[in-house]
């Protein structure tokens, strides 16, 4: 057995003092799509790219984009530094499923006045003096949330660290800032999905999008230029316009959803697998049966109950809380529509390996936490997202798409979700810990409480870290 180091990502500055053309990851890319075809070892394949960069170059893309292999840019990967983008825009950039993302969080970091004006809105006076206006407010509600939740907490919790009050009183007090808001974030990403997220950036209807777009294409093209070619929008969008084809039941206003909801009611259950326990038990047992998977299930099913439980102890023997669980675990499907706040979903929406669609319109209402309630703070709030529903109101249609940005943290928003028992046991792990966000994790307990009474064996050790009990 031989290993060796191909690459590794290092910083863009000491990639400049190569001075090398040959500084470019398609080298590994067309390296890498030769092994498939060829006797030679992959270093020696790898010397090879390396000495010849433009039949390199034409490999990768004859094989990417001729003979239709994508998955050969997944070798190409790249680190960028992604500054001053709206909170609205990250939710676009972020829902490529195989990149990674690390944003500036709003929970830990007191963010300044610093809010995107797009240009659309930059262009026009009269409507640049009340967005501004709005923005300012908004801000300002933050800054004086902030500052007295901070207070009382001082008084209330001396024991507890000035650092520990300081992100109490963040996490509440940012409920009130817009979408508009600028942040930064870390992003890594290979070339596959960078051109996905090319594209789809260019069906996006803001200058923001737009201006991104294009820093991102300038940039990864020059180092890749064999990896980066479909980025246009070429009027595939996967979408559907009720209004072009007189569907007017999808449109009707939708009854007005009750002002107080708990959190069980907010996590609706859509469906739950049938048998669930038997269904990941036998998908356990089904790489070692000689059976077939109905065969096997069946099997499984009739199964004792007392052997049953001896089979579910083995599984679980040994667990800790940083284990994932068997891909046995995935034969378990669950569905949930979740009513949250944006500023909940932008915690939910790092969740990428599930499906999660958003609905665009908004209901109007706003989740205030009971801490704003309690500094009498709550009818300022409501009076701010009136004024930032109103102004929202009066865009002319060509400026419609501006209203995500005047949308707060607060805004009330439905999500449909469908995740498996697998996906369910990382997210609870993370999500139902005491050191989780109220409100992501009141969801993530109302799901665990759902699914521990559909599948009581399988999830007997689904918990968040700080409540894990290690398994036999």
């Amino acid at each position: 057995m031989k290993l060796i180091i191909a690459g590794y990502n290092i910083d863009s500055s000491l990639i400049k003092q190569l001075n090398s053309s040959q500084a470019t990851p398609e080298v590994i890319s067309a390296a890498y799509a030769r092994i498939s075809r060829s006797a030679k070892s992959v270093d020696e394949l790898r010397i090879e790219a390396i000495q010849e960069l433009e039949k390199a170059r034409k490999s990768n893309t004859n094989i990417v984009f001729e003979m239709g292999h994508a998955s050969v840019a997944e070798h190409a990967v790249f680190n960028l530094d992604l500054i001053d983008v709206s909170r609205l825009l990250t939710e676009s950039v972020q829902r490529s499923r195989l990149a990674s993302f690390t944003e500036k969080s709003q929970r830990y970091v007191t963010f300044g006045r610093d809010y995107l004006i797009p240009n659309e809105i930059n262009a026009i006076p009269k409507l640049k003096k009340k967005y501004t206006e709005l923005m300012k407010k908004l801000f300002a509600e933050y800054e004086a949330s902030y500052s007295i939740l901070l207070t009382n907490y001082k008084e209330q919790h001396s024991g507890i660290k000035l650092r520990e009050l300081e992100g109490m009183a963040k996490e509440d007090a940012r409920y009130i800032l817009p979408l508009s808001t600028l942040t930064q974030m870390g992003i890594t990403i290979n070339a596959r999905s960078a051109e996905a997220l090319l594209r789809r950036l260019s069906n996006i209807p803001l200058a923001e999008a737009n201006t991104l777009k294009q820093l991102l294409y300038d940039q990864l093209s020059a180092i890749a230029p064999s990896l980066i070619r479909h980025t246009e929008a070429d009027g595939f969008k996967g979408t559907i316009d009720l209004d072009k084809v007189g569907f007017s039941n999808f449109l009707q206003q939708e009854l007005p959803w009750l002002a107080e909801l708990d959190y069980e009611s907010k996590v609706k259950t859509i469906s739950t697998p049938k048998n669930a326990d038997d269904a990941v038990l036998s998908a356990l047992v089904y790489a070692n049966s000689e059976l077939g998977w109905q065969d096997n299930l069946d099997t499984v099913s009739k199964l004792p109950k007392i052997a049953r439980e001896q089979l579910w102890q083995q599984v679980f023997r040994g667990i800790r809380s940083w284990h994932k669980l068997p891909r046995a675990f995935e034969a378990a499907e669950y569905e949930f529509e979740l009513h949250l706040s944006e500023a909940c979903w932008a915690q939910l929406k790092r969740h990428r390996t599930c499906t999660m669609l958003k609905k665009a319109n908004s209901s109007g209402l706003h989740v205030i936490p009971d801490s704003i309630k309690q500094i009498k703070r709550d009818k300022i709030w409501q009076q701010l997202a009136v004024e930032s529903q109103l102004l929202s109101d009066s865009l002319p249609d060509n400026l419609k798409p501006m209203s995500g940005y005047l949308k707060l943290n607060s805004s009330l928003c439905r999500v449909y979700v469908k995740m498996n028992l697998r996906e369910i046991y990382h997210f609870v792990r993370l999500r139902s810990d005491e050191h989780a966000q109220w409100e992501i994790r009141e969801i993530s307990d109302a799901i665990s409480r759902i699914v521990q009474r559909s599948a009581p064996n399988a999830a007997r050790c689904l918990s968040g870290k700080s409540e894990f009990k290690p398994g036999l």
